[in-house]
């Protein structure tokens, strides 16, 4: 049996490569003043755009927000050990919740790496028990964040 991933890797040259940093700067940048800057036509950057997006490189555009500003003071890092017939259910039924910002299948002593964020020790409690509620959760291991030094979606692309 042959095993593959359905995620194929998108060539991209220069010039996406300068688009995709300065959308990643400042995702409302002008594609026109962008294309003067880097001596292209509008509607190059335009189709570049539409290309990566079709392609899946640009899976859509969001603003980063100071959830501390928000009152989401406390991060945690949940490890979960999920029943293997259950595991991509699991991951898909957690990655819902509205709290929730990252999901990772992962390997070792635990299946499933849980990032959330809660507006107080609290909720992260209540999340907690719900969790082990669930019946495809056989244990949690769960760290909590004291100090955010980076935390940032965005990686240079070279």
């Amino acid at each position: 049996m042959k095993f593959m991933s359905d995620k194929k890797r998108v060539e991209i040259d220069t010039v996406d490569k300068r688009l995709l940093m300065e959308l990643l700067r400042d995702s409302r940048v002008s594609l026109r003043r962008l294309a003067e800057e880097m001596n292209v036509s509008p509607a190059t950057l335009h189709n570049r755009l539409l290309r990566l997006m079709q392609e899946g490189v640009i899976k859509g555009f969001i603003t980063l927000l100071d959830y501390t500003k928000l009152g989401y003071s406390l991060t945690s890092i949940i490890m979960a050990k999920v029943d293997g017939k259950h595991l991509v259910e699991f991951e898909k039924e957690i990655s819902n919740y509205d709290n929730v910002i990252a999901v990772y299948d992962i390997v070792g002593e635990y299946d499933v790496a849980i990032v959330a964020k809660f507006r107080s020790v609290e909720d992260l409690d209540t999340f907690l028990k719900n969790l082990l509620k669930n019946p495809k959760v056989e244990r949690t291991h769960t760290s909590i964040v004291l100090n955010v030094v980076k935390e940032d979606p965005r990686i240079r692309v070279i």
